[in-house]
This record gives structure tokens, sequence and C-alpha cells, in this order.
């Protein structure tokens, strides 16, 4: 099943791609403002990923933009402020207009550009927790963020729950919801046959996720949707993570393994009846800083969210 719809004739290419999450940030920033600081400036940059498939990066989370003949589909839509940007990037990419925009978060760095497509007649696609997210709002613990409610055109018009398939060209699009993981209308699009896969904020590489308490996420259910991802890719496939460079399942399953060991040794410290702040000091992420804790969200925030999950406390 195809998005069909008029869209508006969407005409800076950039070339290569940045690592933007993992500047230094300010002490007494919130995971929201670090993010924010950095869409603001960093460079926007476009990859090819397969034929008439790209990648832009910088102007918030990944979007991927799918062009047939006539039109472009986009999966998300960055942040609000830089959309005339990216539309001129996309229309000096794709020289075809967006007519489908699917959305894989309801978070503003992967929607903020909903008004400005919706306000064209594209058609917005989401699952139906992530509408039920956009049209109320609400605000994230540990995050810093309150975001929505959005307005009537930035609301998806096309709604699923756990499944959907679309087509894009020659392109099959399965968009898949396994549950709460991030948050609660999480999903996952797999391409075929360009054997891509679009992980939305369930997965940022290299960094600790956001775990949206707010919404329903949970560590449990991040885990298990890993666990189906991995179980349905193989080496080859090229994965988009919500933020940063291009990753390999081996990538993933690194990921995977520290979610695992972070949770184990935070639910142990749980049953032996400590407090969330000895938790925290008691460093489980110590082995894994290195690699993962580069982003916006430290190892204290994430941690926090572990030992809330773990508790169903929400701040």
């Amino acid at each position: 099943m195809r998005c069909l719809n008029s869209g508006i004739a969407l005409v800076l290419l950039a070339a290569g791609m940045t690592q933007i999450c993992g500047a230094q940030a300010k002490a007494d920033e919130s995971i929201t403002q670090k993010a924010e600081r950095q869409f603001q400036t960093a460079q926007l940059n476009t990859v090819p990923l397969g034929e008439g498939i790209f990648l832009f990066s910088g102007d918030g989370a990944n979007i991927v933009a799918i062009a047939d003949d006539a039109t472009t589909l986009l999966v998300d839509s960055g942040i609000g402020s830089r959309v005339d940007e990216l539309a001129v990037a996309l229309g000096n990419t794709t020289h075809r207009p967006v007519t489908c925009l699917i959305n894989t978060t309801w978070h503003f760095d992967h929607t903020g550009g909903n008004t400005f497509f919706g306000s064209s007649g594209t058609v917005i696609v989401a699952q139906e927790n992530i509408a039920k997210e956009l049209a109320s709002g609400r605000s994230v613990p540990f995050v810093g963020l309150r975001d929505g409610p959005y307005p009537s055109q930035a609301l998806p018009t096309r709604s699923f729950r756990t499944n959907l398939a679309l087509e894009q060209g020659l392109e099959r699009l399965d968009l898949v919801s396994y549950g709460p993981a991030h948050t609660d209308g999480d999903t996952v699009v797999y391409l075929t046959p360009d054997n891509i896969v679009i992980l939305g904020d369930i997965f940022s590489n290299p960094y600790y996720p956001v775990i949206d308490l707010s919404s329903g996420g949970s560590i449990d259910g991040l885990i298990y949707t890993v666990d189906q991802i991995l179980a349905r890719i193989g080496k080859e496939t090229k994965i988009v993570p919500g933020h940063g460079l291009l990753a390999t399942r081996a990538d993933l399953v690194a990921y995977r393994d520290m979610l695992g060991s972070v949770r184990d040794r935070v639910r142990t410290l749980i049953e032996a009846g400590k407090s969330v702040d000895q938790v925290v000091a008691a460093a489980p992420t110590r082995d894994f800083d290195g690699k993962w804790g580069g982003g916006y969200v430290s190892s204290a925030d994430f941690v926090q969210m572990v030992f809330s999950s773990l508790t169903a406390r929400r701040p």
C-alpha cells in the first residue's frame, strides 16, 4: 500500500556524516538542552544508502528519504527550527515532493518538521501511541523535555497498532511496533530489498538511550525489542540509529549486551535494598562509560532511568 497525497515541491547538499552527540556539555544543562544546542549548530549532512535512498543527519534525529519516480517518502522530520534547511536539502537531493512522512517516535527531534510537511498535505503515518502523545503532550522525567501538544496539521493522519506495510517505488517498508521500549510507540522500519532497518531512538550509536518512563518506556521492553530486531536482521543489514553513525548488526549486539548487563547489575542492587542514590554511586555502568557515555545521556541519568523502570517508580 502506498502513501498517496499531493506534497509540496521541495528544493544544500552536503557530503559525509558527523558524529554530533559527543560534544562536551555544560554541567548545568538538561539532556534536552544539550541536544538542542548541538542540533542548532551541527552541519546538515547527506549520505546515500542505496538507489534513491538518502540519510540526512545533523538537524535533530537521523532522517531517511526514499525517492521513487515521482515522490519522496520521509522517515522522521528533524527539529522545527531547521526544517527549511532540510527542505532545501531534500529538494536538491531527491528532486521530488515529499508526500508521506513516517514518525518513529513522538519526541521533538523526530517530529519538529511535522507541521511544515503536514501543512502542505503530506500524509503523516505513525503508531497509534505516537499519535496520542503528539496530540496531548507531556513532560519526560530525567530529560528536561516538555513537548506538545502539536497543532492539528502536525498530527498523524494515518495510524496503526502493530504492523503496517507500505511501498515506495520498488521498496517495501514494513513498519513494526514491538511494544514499549524507548517509549510505548516506537516504530522500526524495515526496507527491502535494500536491507536497511531504521530504528529511531531504540538505538543511538554509540550512546546510552533515553527510556521515556512518562510514555511507557521500559528497560525490559527496550531489550525485548532489540532482541526481536536482531532475530530479523543479518550481518549485511545497514542499521540507521536514531542518532549517531550508521551501524552494523555487531554494533547492535554490543548495545544489547550493555543494556542487559546494566539492567542485571541494577536489579541486583535493588534486590540488596539499595536506594537510587546508592545504585548510582555503585557505578554499574563503569566499564561501559568509555564507549556509551559520550552522548546526551550521562551514566547517572541512564542508571536512574533503569532503576525507575525496574521499580515502576515514576519521578
